[in-house]
């Protein structure tokens, strides 16, 4: 499957993200492989709190095996600083 193209404006919002808006960012910048900006959302998350953690292990609980949601959100979490 091809990379998705996500140019960095489109990581703006003129709202503050929700945390389920901030879950499918990392989705897409996993999707595009924008490993180095994944890397900062990730550290921002983790600083922020929990919440964002959470809710990317209860979606990928809940999406089902071999999606691509699922392998996308399991890829983004193996990349989160330990």
């Amino acid at each position: 499957k091809a990379g998705v193209n996500l140019p960095d404006e489109a990581l703006e919002t003129g709202r503050e993200a929700t945390t389920l808006d901030r879950v499918h960012m990392a989705m897409l910048l996993q999707a595009g492989g924008r490993a180095n900006a994944l890397r900062a959302l990730l550290k921002a998350e983790q600083e922020r709190g929990p919440e964002f953690l959470r809710l990317a292990n209860a979606l990928s609980a809940l999406y089902p095996r071999g999606s691509e949601e699922k392998r996308l959100l399991d890829a983004m979490l193996l990349a989160v600083p330990r």
